[in-house]
């Protein structure tokens, strides 16, 4: 049992690459356990208030998040820096997911609206907008 969140967890990612899981939850909290050690090994603080969603990428050690405050977040998993905080959606971010093929991160929101971002520039490629 791993605990350490203070509030509901709403998404976990684990690592193909790494001895990794990845929570993210209610409390802002975006936390790095180290399965092997059973423990937090590394914290990422920057969203505003409760994070939905989380994916890593299959080839880069990168992280993406989204969560209650419209935005997607682009992590380095070792530096835990933000790379990109990607902004455009209207409301909560439920769902991101990173694209295996191409260097891209996918978002889905309450908004209704599905955007595709390029990882490298930060910026959005399109927005899908057909969902009522």
């Amino acid at each position: 049992t791993l605990t350490g969140h203070i509030g509901t967890v709403r998404g976990l990612a684990m690592s193909d690459r790494h001895p990794y899981l990845f929570s993210v939850g209610d409390d802002k909290m975006v936390k790095c356990w180290d399965l092997e050690q059973n423990k937090v090994i590394r914290q990422y603080h920057g969203h505003l208030s409760g994070v939905y969603g989380v994916a890593l990428h299959p080839h880069l050690d990168l992280l993406f998040t989204g969560g209650r405050d419209a935005t997607v977040r682009a992590w380095d998993i070792r530096s835990r820096q933000a790379v990109h905080v990607l902004t455009g959606h209207k409301q909560t971010v439920t769902s991101v997911m990173a694209n295996e093929c191409r260097p891209q991160i996918i978002s889905g929101s309450l908004d209704t609206t599905i955007r595709l971002w390029d990882v490298v520039t930060g910026k959005t490629i399109s927005t899908l907008t057909h969902h009522k």
